[in-house]
């Protein structure tokens, strides 16, 4: 599809609970694997919960960063996946701290749902983007529009996840124009191993990270 190596990649999707951070987290997992050290950062700053879901404190993060302390001295890594280090939210605009995050390790912010002035940043300092949805007909058509949004600010759309589903996602990848891998359900998807399997194709059509 073209999309150069990257650096950072902006996990995005137009409805709240389609699994934005599960995916950050999972994506994340696949790229520990390769025996790198990826970084999560948190950017909903309406739901800052990414630390919850893999463990760690959450009591200083990217507000912290954006008032100048390091992000060697904030990270924490993670109780699952292991191998991830996670950056906790705040509540301050994205745009405050994203140039102060590492340019030499896969980073992957996890941004609020919508497409408001927090994602547009996160988006816009993203060197590639992946949309995420379910099978839904209506959470696809809100990652239709996160993927435009990403576009329109020049980023481009690196792949698609269908979350909760074995299904066909031919269709969706029409309608995304970006290489679209589905990943089944789990209960426990962070640990489950076919769940890291999708996300280890995810990471392979995303391609060399930093």
């Amino acid at each position: 599809m073209g999309v150069p190596p990257v650096g950072m990649l902006a996990i995005a999707g137009g409805k709240g609970g389609v699994g934005k951070t599960t995916t950050a987290l999972c994506l994340a997992d696949a790229y520990a694997r390769q025996r790198r050290r990826p970084l999560v950062v948190d950017a909903d700053r309406g739901m800052p919960n990414c630390h919850l879901y893999a463990g760690t404190p959450g009591d200083r993060g990217v507000a912290d960063l954006a008032a100048g302390a390091t992000v060697d001295a904030l990270v924490e890594p993670a109780t699952a996946p292991p191998g991830v280090d996670v950056l906790a939210g705040g509540d301050i605009a994205p745009d405050a701290y994203l140039d102060a995050l590492p340019t030499d390790r896969p980073v992957i912010v996890d941004t609020a749902a919508g497409a408001g002035a927090d994602v547009g940043a996160a988006l816009a300092a993203a060197d590639a983007v992946v949309v995420i949805t379910t099978a839904n007909r209506d959470a696809v058509r809100n990652g239709l529009k996160s993927a435009a949004l990403a576009r329109a600010l020049g980023t481009p759309v690196a792949a698609c996840v269908v979350v909760a589903t074995a299904g066909e996602t031919t269709a969706i990848e029409r309608i995304v124009e970006a290489p679209t891998i589905p990943v089944p359900a789990s209960p426990t998807p962070i640990t489950d191993a076919a769940v890291g399997a999708a996300y280890d194709r995810v990471a392979g059509v995303i391609g060399p990270n930093a």
